[in-house]
């Protein structure tokens, strides 16, 4: 993260929060509860080409500047819950400290059967990539979602 604003300023992020709420066919089902649980990095292991996650640390506020841009990974959890096939809109949301106010990024995310079944039969510290920006999404009825990149 950085700003894109040419500033002395920084900013510290102290607080996190992810929502995610079923729509349509699976609006039915229990809205998920996240907790921020901790922050990490993706790190690539040159022998066997694998990008793997590594803990960073425990969830703690952060400084957003110009000259030291960063891409910490938050990692959030919901206890009792998984992933089912079908749309949801979100929304992450960081608090600043200060007065200023929350910055929140609405998004949707579009999960098939396919991916459903990879997340229910992975490792529990496997990575799983969606993209809003293939070519392949844009004709959909749902552009701008996120989606598994190999649906």
């Amino acid at each position: 993260m950085s700003t894109r604003f040419k500033t002395q300023n920084v900013e510290v992020i102290r607080d996190a929060r992810l929502q995610l709420t079923p729509l349509g066919s699976i609006s039915s089902l229990r809205k998920p509860i996240f907790y921020w649980r901790e922050i990490g990095t993706y790190v690539l292991d040159p022998a066997s080409d694998q990008i793997h996650y590594q803990w960073s640390s425990d969830p703690a506020p952060f400084i957003v500047s110009q000259d030291k841009p960063q891409q910490p990974t938050l990692n959030f959890w919901a206890d009792n819950w998984t992933l089912q096939p079908g749309r949801y809109e979100g929304s992450l949301q960081l608090n600043r400290s200060g007065n200023g106010r929350p910055l929140t990024k609405e998004f949707c995310l579009i999960v098939s059967k396919k991916a459903a079944d990879e997340f229910h039969s992975a490792d529990q510290k496997q990575i799983f990539f969606f993209r809003d920006d293939l070519p392949k999404f844009h004709s959909s009825s749902t552009p701008g979602c996120y989606r598994r990149e190999t649906d």
